[in-house]
């Protein structure tokens, strides 16, 4: 009986070390340097991992070591295939100097096990930008936008702002000295983003380099939306099989930022009937009839339809289509 129960522990014990193993490399990485950052200044990390089962993974709970550091299970179910992720948030507002903490994932399906991520810093009393993070929200693709980030230094009277870098090129920032007293300084950095910034949720990192000899530099997060002046919904039509010649009903909705015209509808791959107004609007839900002009039955036809506006800076907007061409007779 002893030796049943002793077998019994160590095939647990084996079977447990093996399921830490295999869940071990499933994160891309599992440490994370956030380097020197300023006091409030909004800092976080996201890590990421890939499900290359055939079974759910389950994320049953995450455990932080420190309070510096709040740990966030954005996905708790990732299908096969799928990917899910933990955010961990630098506490830069309430915590300051070095701070390091270990994050531990408990997964429980389809085995369990425990991964443990590891976060460390250094937050400095002496900077504090206001806000914490350059947010522009959402920016019309082909705009500029221009905000103001305020910094706040205690500390050596001396103390200044020599250059702020970014390594995006349609990124700017000048930094403007605005008071000096006592040993506290303040600057303004007039962040802007260009019109050639491209389309697409956008998150950067703008490092300020100053004179102080030990901690030269501070980065500053920085996230916005480029958004298209109108956007379609569907934006591809997978049509499938289509017969000659035969008419097909789509529901077109376009979308604007400000009122617009709808002027016309094309496409070298249909033949359109569409009832346009001359109404403008920033909504347009437009039911179309289209029949297929293609020949060559059986292939993949990859085209579009293109809707043309009065809008000045993005005049025209397309959909995508495939489809593959039937026969009349074909059954």
């Amino acid at each position: 009986m002893r030796i049943i129960v002793a077998a019994a522990i160590v095939i647990a014990a084996c079977a447990s070390t093996s399921s830490a193993t295999q869940l071990s490399g499933l994160f891309k990485t599992t440490n994370h340097d956030f380097g020197t950052v300023a006091r409030a200044a909004k800092t976080e990390f996201r890590f990421t991992f890939d499900n290359p089962y055939n079974q759910t993974i389950q994320v049953r709970s995450v455990r932080t070591s420190c309070g510096c550091t709040t740990p966030i299970v954005e996905t708790e179910s990732v299908p096969p295939g799928g990917r899910g992720s933990i955010l961990a948030k630098f506490n830069t507002g309430t915590h300051t100097g070095s701070r390091a903490a270990t994050l531990t994932v408990t997964i429980d399906k389809p085995t369990f096990g425990e991964i443990q991520l590891h976060v460390k810093g250094y937050i400095r009393s002496d900077v504090v930008f206001q806000p914490g993070e350059a947010t522009f929200g959402n920016i019309m693709q082909g705009a500029s936008k221009t905000i103001e980030v305020g910094v706040d230094y205690a500390g050596k009277p001396a103390w200044q702002i020599n250059k702020v870098t970014t390594s995006d090129s349609f990124i700017t920032v000048v930094p403007t000295e605005v008071s000096r007293q006592n040993g506290r300084i303040r600057y303004a950095l007039a962040v802007s983003i260009s019109a050639e910034a491209p389309m697409g949720p956008l998150e950067s990192e703008l490092v300020v380099h100053t004179n102080d000899r030990n901690l030269t530099t501070v980065p500053l997060r920085l996230v916005a939306n480029i958004a298209p002046e109108i956007s379609v919904s569907p934006q591809t039509l997978s049509l499938g099989d289509i017969v000659e010649g035969a008419p097909i009903k789509q529901l077109i909705v376009l979308k604007g930022h400000q009122p617009f015209v709808i002027k016309s509808v094309e496409s070298e791959e249909f033949e359109i009937e569409s009832k346009l107004n001359e109404e403008s609007k920033t909504l347009h839900a437009l039911p179309l009839i289209i029949r297929p002009k293609a020949s060559e039955f059986g292939k993949e036809i990859k085209g579009k339809i293109t809707f043309a506006t009065d809008l000045a800076e993005k005049p025209s907007i397309d959909v995508g289509t495939v489809f593959r061409l039937k026969s009349t007779t074909e059954k």
